[in-house]
């Protein structure tokens, strides 16, 4: 997220953000609809474009995220929407253009002057490359991602989480838990998942076969989210809501 200096258009993305994180993609997007401010519309491009990607729309976040790549001078709003825009190819199933848009995403963090903006687009950019290799068949890998110790019985999140929030950590442990195959770690992140991010969690422990209630959680966690009115429909017929809306 990229704070800048505070004015009304920064608290409003900034309260829009706080409602995207708790599954109100309505609520964020009527903060969202009031801002006119010039300097904030690429960052809030990658705060919309988050919320489509969550909800299925790769594409819609792409046709948002794009154009304010081109127009975006802020360092950090750079870096986010490169890395956004990895997400995109992946949720598009295009490897070659991940793959492409990858190493843009990588450059660009890696310009950014350390701090906890570039802390959190670190954590993003260990996302998409685990993402992207899964997406082409490589073995994806598990740098900058949480890991178990078995000695304290608790995962240990990489240094950049310290800049994170609770939605960071628990996003970390749903790819830790993946990558590495465990379940305690994506225990873990369902412990601390916001309500925007659980249905993925319960969704990979779905998938793991670690609990044989965790579609069933994962059911009821994309029903808690209550989606922007002019996205509803096309969200409704996305393959994730499709296997998520139990059949009546």
């Amino acid at each position: 997220m990229s704070p800048g200096p505070s004015s009304d258009a920064t608290v409003a993305v900034w309260y829009g953000s706080v409602w995207s994180r708790l599954g109100r993609g309505d609520l964020a997007w009527a903060h969202w609809d009031r801002i006119a401010t010039p300097r904030v519309q690429p960052w809030l491009a990658a705060e919309r474009g988050q919320v489509l990607r969550e909800l299925g729309l790769h594409a819609r976040a792409e046709a948002l995220e794009g154009p304010a790549l081109r127009v975006a001078t802020d360092a950090a709003d750079v870096a986010m929407l490169c890395v956004s825009l990895v997400a995109d190819a992946v949720g598009l199933g295009d490897v070659d253009l991940a793959r492409r848009r990858l190493r843009a995403a990588a450059d660009a963090v890696g310009a950014l002057v350390d701090g906890p903006r570039a802390a959190r687009q670190r954590l993003r950019l260990a996302w998409v490359t685990v993402e992207v290799a899964l997406l082409g068949g490589d073995p994806p890998p598990a740098r900058d991602l949480p890991a178990w110790d078995a000695t304290r019985g608790e995962p240990v999140q990489p240094p950049d989480a310290d800049h994170g929030s609770v939605f960071h950590r628990a996003k970390g442990l749903l790819f830790g838990g993946v990558v590495h195959g465990d379940p305690r770690m994506l225990d873990a992140a369902a412990a601390l998942a916001p309500p925007v991010l659980a249905w993925a969690v319960h969704l990979a422990r779905a998938d793991l076969g670690h609990d044989a209630d965790a579609l069933a959680a994962a059911r009821d966690a994309w029903r808690a989210v209550v989606v922007p009115a002019e996205v509803r429909d096309a969200s409704a017929a996305t393959p994730t809501a499709r296997r998520l809306v139990t059949p009546a």
